[in-house]
């Protein structure tokens, strides 16, 4: 798995806690030369291809690889193609090649452009189809955009991801069925769908605690998480994860590696990287420093206790629709782990938010909406 951080936006959103800068710091070339000599240098190290995941070679050819950010759809065309073939020609052709869009970057030739370079999964951040929404959180695309953008991308990919938010400034549940509708009408093959989250340093947190704007009350995104998982459930959804949906067959396998701990390469400024064992890393968030080390950015290692591993073991899992199956869990933690697992459970199954079938833990419907609180007793 290969991720790969694009540092630079247009315009921020109010939400937004991920590293980026403004798009007029943007050098495009010395961007991707620098993501690719990042990429050679950790392909060819000896100390990274030591690291294993089970039988797995940290460096085996992914099977995924992701264009995130920040905004990857304002990388100009040439220069895209110039990171897809360096990245492919290092790293094998992925199973799953994803790259993430605003709407208002999608033209048709920019979708085929991408496709031309080995793209064959688009995530596009709508989040909401109301204009009056979007303006709330500082998107910079209106509805109309989300739907034109939609198009283009249709005309050339037969696998479109959306992003969705609820509980967003002055919304409602009248306003979060428009854009349902909407999302029914484009029919993605996937939807991830989350609750707007007031992140501590960001714009939208500083509002709210300012006073000129209210959140969303713990009642109306109960509400609404509701609504979007009976629409997204009467139109054949599943609920693979937490805020994930899928047609059948078409679940996220780039991110379906994270929640199940596979290892993977992060490459930018403040990419994350996992050797799937105890060691985590990422890239010093300073893209001028990143250009300027040509491959070999400041590196911040963290290595994971037992404690640790177990903890992000069972948040990982419990995210997902199959939970933590019970045997896996002992034969790598032990059965004293194990007992005190269930007995953290006990009074979540008592209040019907976690089972037990077919000796897997997961959540259930109720538990999904306090999942955080459920996880974290899980400790």
């Amino acid at each position: 798995m290969i991720y790969v951080h694009i540092p630079f936006c247009r315009r921020k959103c109010l939400y937004c806690d991920f590293y980026s800068v403004g798009e007029r710091l943007a050098d495009w070339p010395a961007l991707v030369d620098s993501l690719l000599a990042e990429a050679d240098s950790r392909f060819a190290s000896p100390a990274h291809a030591s690291l294993t995941h089970g039988s797995a070679s940290f460096c085996d050819s992914p099977s995924t690889i992701y264009i995130g950010g920040g905004t990857p759809s304002l990388i100009p065309a040439s220069e895209f193609r110039r990171l897809a073939d360096g990245l492919q020609g290092l790293c094998g052709v992925p199973e799953e090649f994803t790259v993430e869009v605003n709407p208002d970057d999608v033209t048709p030739d920019m979708a085929r452009m991408w496709h031309d370079c080995g793209v064959n999964r688009v995530s596009m951040g709508v989040q909401s189809l109301c204009d009056a929404e979007l303006r709330a959180v500082g998107r910079r695309h209106t509805a109309d955009d989300a739907l034109r953008a939609y198009g283009a991308l249709r005309g050339v990919f037969d696998n479109v991801s959306l992003d969705l938010m609820f509980g967003l400034p002055g919304q409602s549940p009248d306003s979060l069925d428009v854009t349902l509708r909407g999302f029914m009408l484009m029919d993605p093959e996937h939807i991830s769908a989350y609750s707007l989250m007031y992140e501590e340093r960001t714009a939208l947190t500083r509002l709210r605690d300012d006073g000129k704007l209210q959140e969303a009350s713990d009642v109306d995104s109960a509400v609404m998480f509701e609504m979007v998982s009976s629409v997204l459930a009467g139109h054949g959804y599943e609920q693979y994860e937490i805020s994930n949906y899928a047609k059948p067959g078409r679940r996220s396998k780039h991110n379906s590696a994270y929640w199940w701990g596979c290892a993977y390469i992060g490459l930018g400024p403040g990419a994350h990287s996992y050797d799937g064992g105890r060691v985590r890393s990422y890239n010093e968030p300073d893209v001028k420093a990143y250009v300027a080390a040509r491959g070999n950015p400041k590196v911040v290692h963290e290595h994971l206790s037992d404690a640790e591993i177990c903890e992000e073991y069972k948040m990982t899992r419990m995210r997902t629709r199959e939970g933590i199956d019970l045997s896996v869990f002992e034969n790598r933690f032990g059965s004293e782990e194990l007992s005190a697992l269930l007995r953290a459970a006990d009074k979540f199954m008592e209040a019907g938010l976690v089972e037990i079938t077919d000796s897997k833990l997961a959540l259930t419907h109720s538990g999904i909406m306090v999942s955080d609180e459920v996880i974290v007793g899980l400790f």
